[in-house]
């Protein structure tokens, strides 16, 4: 799933959370990206600024599950993923024993390790973490080096808690 197609799969809330989040949070890349996708619609950022959270929340949501904004689509989730959810990601890294700088980041993608492990990493994000936050890292980190993780995939494509339709249901 892309980024594009999780924002197109996101509810209202789920956009709220995310988006608001980084407004709060990381103020320069939310007024970046609302100007960005203004921009790419030929629109003055003003636009944006001017209407109501709500609003706003929701027109750069539906905004960023455009193909054409996958850049900001990933880097918005990113940026959220790194942010909002480190600990999804150092909790992944760490129960499958990849080292990493403590926040998440790697210098590259190593091989997939052993199958048990990566069930193992999911299903203990799952419990201990929120079911988008894990889906979204999952997609993210999958997406990196699709070719060399093919387990991962497999759960994305398989487990029940990780079904689209579960994870953005509200």
């Amino acid at each position: 799933m892309t980024p594009n197609d999780i924002f197109a799969r996101m509810g209202p809330r789920q956009a709220d959370d995310l988006l608001g989040w980084l407004a709060e949070n990381d103020r320069p890349a939310y007024k970046s990206c609302g100007g960005m996708l203004a921009a790419r619609r030929k629109l003055r950022p003003v636009f944006v600024e001017r209407k109501s959270r709500t609003e706003r929340i929701q027109w750069m949501k539906d905004a960023l599950a455009r193909p054409a904004n996958a850049d900001l689509a990933a880097e918005t989730l990113q940026l959220w993923t790194l942010g909002a959810n480190e600990k999804v990601v150092c909790d992944f890294l760490d129960s499958i024993g990849i080292a990493h700088d403590g926040k998440g980041l790697l210098d590259e993608v190593p091989a997939e390790p052993a199958i048990e492990k990566v069930d193992n990493a999911v299903d203990l994000l799952l419990s201990n973490h929120g079911a988008m936050a894990v889906f979204i890292y999952l997609h993210l980190f999958s997406s990196m080096s699709p070719d060399t993780w093919p387990r991962l995939r497999g759960i994305l494509e398989e487990h029940e808690l990780l079904r689209p339709e579960l994870v953005f249901s509200l």
